[in-house]
């Protein structure tokens, strides 16, 4: 049997509002900045496992220039710098039971995204560094 995937079913939401007007093709992409493990060999080749405490990651939005969401988040990027300012991001992928999703309570974003206009719609990409980034199985 064959299954579905429905990009409907793949819900964002930053500061706990739902974010619409993606772009056609990927439209959401997750990423840890850093491996979590590396090793160190010492000169006879024991090995010892090092563990990476950065657990900062990327999450990056491809909207259409013309989505209702990019005033919001407009609005997101210029509050940030307001002491105390903490944006949250998370992805879930409802698709299938165990399907990955991502998600960050302590983000920024990383810059304004181009702008740019022409003679078809054009994608917006919105950046937000994540401090907390996790990836967890939902059930």
């Amino acid at each position: 049997m064959a299954d579905l995937h429905d990009p409907r079913e793949v819900i964002v939401t930053v500061n706990g509002t739902e974010i619409v007007g993606f772009a056609e093709g990927t439209f959401v992409e997750g990423e840890q900045n850093e491996e979590r493990f590396a090793t160190h060999v010492g000169a006879k080749g024991e090995v010892t496992w090092v563990r990476n405490a950065d657990d900062t990651g990327l999450i990056t939005l491809t909207l259409k220039h013309n989505s209702p969401s990019n005033a919001y988040l407009h609005e997101q990027y210029k509050s940030q710098d307001e002491d105390g300012a903490e944006i949250s991001i998370s992805v879930q992928d409802r698709n299938f039971d165990g399907d990955v999703s991502v998600s960050g309570s302590e983000a920024k974003i990383a810059k304004l995204p181009n702008f740019a206009r022409g003679a078809e719609v054009e994608e917006v990409e919105w950046e937000f560094l994540v401090a907390d980034y996790e990836s967890i199985f939902s059930e």
